[in-house]
């Protein structure tokens, strides 16, 4: 006898988690299984949204629609799981040249200006802080603890008997005509949120990923609390304050060698250009590297397996994932349940 649920989910990174909450939310049931040992992306990265992209001084994609959900999703969630993990941010943009501050200020009167400070500092923590040409802030940004996150939640996904912690086997999908089947299970659908493995599935392999490695390192200051914790740094680097003295600066970008190992070449190019930024000393005390899953349009991919609808992906969310994850999990979710349409550029069938 097949035990019924609505929906397997396969994977408990950002993307997974995310989408169970508002599954469950939903009223839908759901199992989801995951081997915590085999990604660690999610976990690893240090969870920052930001409204603006710093090269062109626009505003991010789908930004006014995405950050409302994120404070609706994260809050709730904190209320959910008892735990506090969103924090709301200031990030400080060191300016690199003098004329970055004319252009600052041009964009702040344009549309991207709701989420740019007017005020151009010229001494912002002068004391430990390289910024002879002054700097400003983003608005409407922050941080989600990942790590925070996806413990609390795994913690109440296995309270609740939601999840089964094992290497989920492709071998054992079965296929019938109206469903799918799973060892015990049968569902209406399984949802693949399986990050940058998604490469090795064989019903979803055929999608355009250019997986990203990141590296990124954790140090610790001699004077703790020297950046403000509502404060996020940004100049070729984000220092991102974590308490008593302790930052995580990230990251870097490689397109060639992915695989999860650290490496000195990484390791080397953080602290390079932190020296740029950092008056002070610091002790790199930890030092991690994941693997984004970034698609070649840098948009997320959700829907249906063309030839087996009962087979799904939410995936693709890459350096975004926290900010991107509540608001198309919801469009996902209004899809599967109410035959609400995806929008375009995200949906699977643009591949096709």
């Amino acid at each position: 006898m097949k035990v019924k649920i609505d929906y397997i989910i396969v994977g408990q990174g950002i993307a997974g988690t995310v989408l169970a909450h508002t599954l469950i939310k939903a009223d839908c049931s759901i199992l989801i299984i995951d081997n915590p040992l085999l990604s660690q992306a999610s976990r690893v990265a240090a969870g920052l949204y930001n409204p603006v992209v710093f090269k062109r001084l626009v505003k991010s994609w789908m930004a006014d629609e995405l950050i409302p959900y994120l404070d609706r999703f994260y809050l709730g969630s904190e209320k959910l799981l008892n735990t506090k993990f969103y924090h709301k941010k200031k990030i400080v943009k060191l300016f690199a040249e003098d004329n970055e501050k004319e252009f600052w200020l041009k964009k702040a009167n344009e549309e991207v200006g709701k989420y740019l400070s007017k005020d151009i500092g010229d001494d912002f923590l002068s004391e430990i802080l390289i910024n002879p040409m002054g700097s400003s802030e983003v608005l409407e940004a922050g941080n989600l603890d990942t790590r925070l996150f996806l413990n609390s939640s795994h913690d109440y996904f296995i309270s609740k008997e939601l999840l089964l912690e094992e290497e989920f086997d492709h071998d054992k999908v079965q296929i019938p005509e109206d469903h799918v089947e799973y060892k015990g299970y049968q569902a209406k659908k399984i949802i693949f949120c399986e990050g940058f493995r998604s490469t090795i599935n064989p019903w979803f392999n055929w999608l355009p990923f250019k997986l990203t490695k990141g590296e990124i390192i954790t140090i610790k200051l001699k004077e703790p609390d020297l950046i403000p914790d509502e404060m996020v740094i940004n100049k070729g680097v984000f220092i991102l304050p974590l308490g008593e003295g302790v930052y995580k600066v990230g990251s870097t970008y490689e397109w060639n060698e992915l695989n999860e190992e650290i490496t000195e070449k990484g390791k080397s190019e953080l602290i390079s250009k932190l020296k740029k930024i950092l008056k002070v000393d610091f002790e790199v005390i930890n030092h991690e590297a994941g693997i984004r899953p970034t698609v070649n349009d840098r948009r997320p991919i959700l829907g249906l397996h063309p030839a087996h609808p009962q087979l799904a992906v939410f995936n693709g969310l890459g350096t975004k994932g926290v900010m991107l994850a509540p608001y198309f999990a919801d469009q996902l979710v209004k899809f599967l349940e109410n035959g609400d349409a995806l929008n375009n550029e995200v949906s699977i069938t643009r591949f096709q």
